[in-house]
């Protein structure tokens, strides 16, 4: 019953595999497609990222020169702090800002920098304006003063990151007295308990307001930028592996800069996760001018992947949303510091999962099939594909298509009229089900390059007797591959 119509299938799609399992993971399903060279890249070419404004009800005001982390156990941002010398502790949850009012709150201060611990579940914050050398670890709930035995001298435009290989958060430069040449060029770790000196062969200038983060990928902290004891450095980029520090600039370029030739000071930098790739945005060179360059830095080279959008700005804080893949901005001012920046903005290559039916089947005894799917496709999950209102004995083709077919081509050519066919039949599996339905399971990989990929769905239900082929067709649907 099923080889008549089953041959003429087959036939007219040679270039196709037939799998026989209920189950796969997608990754599977496009290997096995007989159109690789269409596949592979939409498997590595990464989606274009952009930034965007998110709206809002409540945010923490003026805030300049702040600082700001991702706090993994509870899945929120935090920002504390701010010019002159703010106290409040925020917290971004990715819809909305809300005032945490811990019970314990740290002095006022400003030019402090933070660095997420999330192996230990905490945020860590040192120093700020006026050489502070206080060390404060936030829970989620509230601040604790950790008070060591040991501390780096006291500063501010100091930067820090977290190593996660190593268990330790990094800190290295700042300044004590911005209005005198009295820059750092000193490393320091935290592991929860003390602060140790790293004595190193190779370190960066005498450099404050710079920027730096960790990149996982790589095992290194990366840092560039910054003002020095006798100006603007050049735009080199430094990496430190927990032993020493390497000048990367020769193999890798230049570093990012508003003005060629000159560094930038008070950007911001993360390691998008997501990505892959370290993500600087905006700064200030010395001569006053501003950048809107967003650039990615991915251990080999430098590279402005979007340019205008947010708009410049100085002493915003920024930092990378591990729950949800996105780095975050908070705040700052304009260049000439008459306008603030009470917004929120967010880079982001990822899209929302989603499973859209299009388009009409045909009819059988028991109707149309329908498609439907249980959950959604997900990075990292596995999506059911549920075929409804099937005829004994319950037995599908299920088709998956890198494309549509538009307008859609009617069978009645292989003995189908009526039954259109929407998907591009790029995989065939064959499934069997029982009363009066079918499932095939698709596990999705937590693979970044994936998000936004679309697949295409559309069940070929076998129903001898009701036309020449013998099969009838549910109607189509879009998996779309996100977070």
């Amino acid at each position: 019953m099923l080889g008549g119509w089953a041959r003429e299938v087959l036939d007219m799609l040679a270039r196709d595999t037939l799998t026989r399992t209920p189950s796969l993971e997608i990754a599977t399903v496009l290997r096995i497609t007989l159109l690789p060279l269409l596949v592979t890249p939409l498997l590595v070419a990464p989606l274009a990222a952009q930034w965007s404004q998110v709206t809002t009800a409540t945010n923490p005001g003026q805030v300049r020169d702040g600082a700001m982390a991702f706090h993994n156990n509870s899945g929120n941002t935090v920002l504390f702090g701010g010019w002159p010398a703010l106290s409040d502790t925020w917290v971004y949850d990715g819809a909305n800002w809300s005032n945490a009012s811990p019970a314990t709150t740290p002095p006022g201060r400003s030019e402090t920098a933070m660095a997420s611990d999330f192996v230990r579940g905490v945020v860590v914050m040192f120093g700020g304006a006026g050489a502070m050398s206080d060390t404060w670890e936030w829970d989620g709930t509230d601040w604790t003063n950790m008070a060591p035995a040991v501390s780096p001298p006291g500063r501010q435009g100091h930067v820090m990151a977290y190593d996660s290989a190593r268990g330790v958060t990094v800190l290295f430069g700042g300044t004590a007295n911005p209005n005198t040449p009295s820059e750092f060029s000193d490393t320091w770790e935290w592991d929860g308990a003390t602060w140790t000196q790293v004595t190193t062969a190779n370190a960066p200038f005498e450099t404050a307001y710079s920027c730096m983060c960790y990149d996982s990928a790589r095992s290194v902290c990366v840092l560039t930028g910054g003002t020095s004891l006798f100006g603007a450095p050049d735009q080199s980029t430094w990496e430190y592996d927990g032993v020493n520090w390497v000048n990367r600039t020769a193999a890798v370029g230049p570093a990012p800069s508003a003005t060629p030739g000159l560094g930038v000071q008070n950007a911001k930098i993360v390691f998008d996760t997501t990505r892959g790739v370290s993500m600087l945005y905006g700064g200030r060179t010395p001569n006053g001018t501003f950048s809107t360059d967003t650039f990615e830095y991915d251990g080999s080279a430098w590279s402005i992947v979007a340019s205008g959008t947010p708009s410049s700005r100085t002493r915003n804080m920024m930092s990378f949303d591990m729950a949800r893949g996105v780095p975050v901005i908070y705040g700052g001012l304009t260049g000439n510091f008459q306008t603030w920046f009470l917004e929120t903005w967010e880079y982001s290559a990822t899209v929302s999962a989603s499973y859209t039916v299009f388009g009409a089947g045909c009819a059988g005894t028991n109707g149309v099939p329908s498609n439907s799917a249980s959950g959604l496709p997900v990075l990292g999950s596995t999506m059911v594909i549920d075929i409804g209102n099937m005829p004994a004995p319950e037995l599908m083709v299920m088709v998956l298509g890198l494309g549509v077919i538009s307008p859609s081509v009617d069978l009645g050519f292989v003995g189908a009229p009526g039954c259109p066919a929407h998907v591009t039949a790029d995989v065939l599996l064959l499934i069997n089900g029982s009363a009066g339905s079918a499932s095939f399971s698709l596990a999705v990989p937590s693979t970044p390059a994936l998000s936004g990929f679309e697949l295409h769905t559309q069940a070929i239900v076998v129903e001898a007797g009701v036309n020449a082929f013998g099969g009838i067709v549910s109607d189509a649907a879009t998996a779309t591959v996100g977070l």
